[in-house]
């Protein structure tokens, strides 16, 4: 088994997570992180062994023993780290959204193709047991025929100084960093993309969505509905309500950790997922899969979901009219 060497650009609080799962990897090690803070960067090296520390970026891309790099930096750097990363020869593991727009995302995803480059987008529920199971039961008609989703997912990070969600120069707000969980998974669930979307939500004085209500209709006629702020306490629940029963993923649903099968007239079914580690190890595993069998990406969050997931998101935005500065939205990379 060839050891694949990972490296890790943005060591902040996803990057431990990310690397306390990839210490339990047999094929996979972290070899080398790069911040643009070093004593940052040493710091998180200091904590999981012989790891090489970069000070920028340019040096951990260039470093011909690096496999493979994961970006955990805000999703406004995503674009022009990961264009760096796979002209470089890199594959790639980009955390979510994978950019701030549709355009940026198929630019990656034509350079993947080109360079034959793993390009991975980090959603973690799509690579989890919980959700293939919830996915098979609505296959199997455990619920009859679905008829909607709802979901919710917000916190209070008004309140939290100089948090990136409420920075619009690194893409804050709702919708991109917790309305993303929302999208995909109703998407993977049902295996398709919506074809109408109808949005609505308060674009704050720092420039971002601070509440966001969305409306989704897919091409079955099923509809998802949702919400995402960083100004309230949700619920963080999701359900799949059919024709003969719903199901149910408890709080923190994007982890993955239950779900409740209620059929009618029948006592509820719960099934537990705990994690053999923290919930990251599946699309570690996965994206090292991709790269010894020659795909560029795993088939539950390809290439065309991912790009999907951003015109929804392209769409909700438009509706609101938010929009970031052209220095984060566009894909031109030049300094």
């Amino acid at each position: 088994m060839e050891i694949v060497n990972w490296g890790i650009i943005g060591p902040g609080s996803i990057a431990h997570q990310f690397a306390k799962a990839l210490e339990h990897s047999e094929q996979g090690t972290l070899y080398a992180v790069a911040s643009r803070n070093k004593q940052r960067g040493q710091e998180f090296a200091d904590l999981y062994g012989s790891v090489k520390v970069f000070e920028g970026y340019e040096a951990i891309i260039n470093d011909p023993q690096v496999h493979v790099i994961y970006i955990a930096t805000p999703h406004s750097h995503h674009y022009k780290i990961a264009k760096a990363c796979l002209n470089a020869g890199k594959h790639v593991l980009l955390e979510k959204p994978l950019t701030i727009n549709a355009q940026q995302t198929e630019e990656l995803v034509k350079l993947s193709q080109a360079t034959q480059c793993v390009f991975q987008e980090a959603l973690w529920s799509r690579f989890m047991p919980c959700f293939a199971t919830v996915k098979q039961w609505i296959a199997n008609g455990e619920i009859g025929h679905v008829q909607y989703i709802t979901s919710q997912i917000g916190f209070p990070f008004l309140e939290r100084e100089n948090h990136r969600l409420n920075n619009s120069l690194l893409g804050g707000g709702a919708i991109l960093d917790l309305g993303v969980y929302s999208v995909s998974l109703s998407q993977f669930l049902l295996g398709e993309h919506p074809l109408l979307v109808q949005a609505m939500g308060h674009v704050n004085r720092d420039g971002v969505d601070q509440n966001t209500l969305v409306n989704m209709q897919y091409p079955s006629g099923v509809f998802s509905q949702f919400v995402c702020t960083i100004g309230a306490q949700c619920s963080n629940v999701m359900s799949i309500h059919g024709t003969h029963g719903m199901i149910h993923i408890p709080s923190m649903f994007w982890n993955g950790n239950q779900a409740t099968l209620l059929k009618t007239d029948q006592q509820p079914t719960t099934l537990d997922f705990p994690h053999p580690i923290n919930g990251f190890e599946y699309q570690i595993e996965s994206t090292m899969e991709s790269i010894s069998t020659g795909r560029l990406c795993d088939p539950r969050m390809n290439h065309l979901d991912s790009l999907n997931v951003l015109h929804t998101l392209d769409e909700i935005r438009s509706q609101m009219g938010l929009h970031y500065v052209d220095e984060i939205e566009s894909v031109d990379c030049s300094d």
